[in-house]
């Protein structure tokens, strides 16, 4: 379970974890990002094999 809460406009903090990142203004996800992070998944596997 995540703990994410909102401190500012896209600055988010973790209440279990205590770290602190940016993401998005009113979700912590935004589409560019997990557009990216499935790339590099993606990426990753391909080097694997």
């Amino acid at each position: 379970q995540t703990k994410m809460k909102r401190k500012a406009v896209g600055i988010w903090h973790c209440g279990s974890c205590m770290k602190t990142v940016a993401g998005g203004a009113w979700t912590y996800n935004t589409t560019s990002a997990v557009t990216v992070k499935s790339a590099i998944r993606r990426l990753k596997e391909l080097k694997d094999q």
